[in-house]
């Protein structure tokens, strides 16, 4: 017997493959490699990262009309990656989103790959077409959302394997 898959399930199979493989490579080679040493190093004078105040984790927000664009912390990429799929969620639930003041970093990468399990869940359980509102300009599909999902975790995972390779090939 021939399984028949609808455009839906495609849709989503194709976004589950990508971000499977994009966790796969997060796991394997890039969040592991994640420790103290390397968390909140600034990788040069013009930077923003995550600093402790009243006891919680305050992410700096940079100036994005600057030239040139300030270089990030993996902290705060991890901050970054989590603030945005907080909100992602949040939204997709039928919530609202934090600012990004608003939002207090877990300090971990292990809240990545809860994030992950509860997106993956999602997409399992949503119909790829319902309307999400209040991430983007206008009213957009979860498919579209979950698209650029994998695109936004795909570049910050690539911009932290970028500084743990500058540091690792660092001279002393």
């Amino acid at each position: 017997m021939i399984a028949v898959v609808t455009g839906s399930s495609l849709t989503v199979r194709a976004l589950r493959t990508q971000l499977d493989l994009i966790l796969l490579f997060a796991n394997e080679h890039v969040l592991p490699r994640i420790d103290e040493t390397v968390l909140h190093r600034e990788p040069s004078s013009n930077c923003v990262g995550v600093r402790r105040a009243d006891g919680s984790f305050v992410a700096d927000w940079p100036d994005e009309t600057a030239s040139p664009l300030p270089e990030t912390t993996i902290a705060w990429l991890l901050w970054h990656i989590e603030w945005w799929w907080s909100n992602t969620l949040a939204v997709c639930r039928g919530g609202s989103a934090v600012g990004p003041d608003a939002y207090e970093w877990s300090g971990t990468v292990s809240r990545i790959r809860t994030l992950a399990h509860e997106w993956s869940e999602l997409l399992e359980t949503v119909d790829p077409e319902a309307p999400i509102v209040g991430l983007m300009p206008d009213e957009t599909p979860l498919w579209e959302i979950a698209g650029w999902v994998n695109f936004e975790l795909t570049k910050n995972i690539s911009e932290i394997g970028q500084l743990l390779m500058r540091y690792g090939n660092a001279r002393p």
